[in-house]
């Protein structure tokens, strides 16, 4: 008959696996030191990037304040916007 013995050393096999298990958690280990490392990195990038904007804010401020202070006098400017729309008046006065 078709009897096939098969011998199984239980020893080596639980080597193995452990071995293995061991391996697998050395790699994962490793691979979640490295992310998490990356995310302290960029954490601190975020809080230098929002330290520098609100830096920037503040002085944008200052100077509105400046400006707003200051008693030079200011002539007031035409837009590109209020000359194309007096361009359009004199337009419709044509027609």
């Amino acid at each position: 008959m078709l009897a096939i013995e098969i011998t199984i050393h239980i020893i080596p096999l639980g080597l193995i696996f452990l071995t293995a298990a061991a391996a697998g958690f050395l790699l994962r280990s490793s691979q979640l030191k490295s992310s998490r490392k990356k995310v302290i990195e960029l954490e601190k990038e975020m809080l230098s990037n929002h330290a520098e904007i609100l830096e920037l804010q503040k002085e944008k401020a200052q100077l509105t304040r400046h400006m707003k202070e200051s008693s030079i006098p200011v002539i007031a400017m035409k837009t590109v916007k209020d000359e194309g729309e007096q361009a359009d008046h004199k337009s419709r006065r044509i027609k």
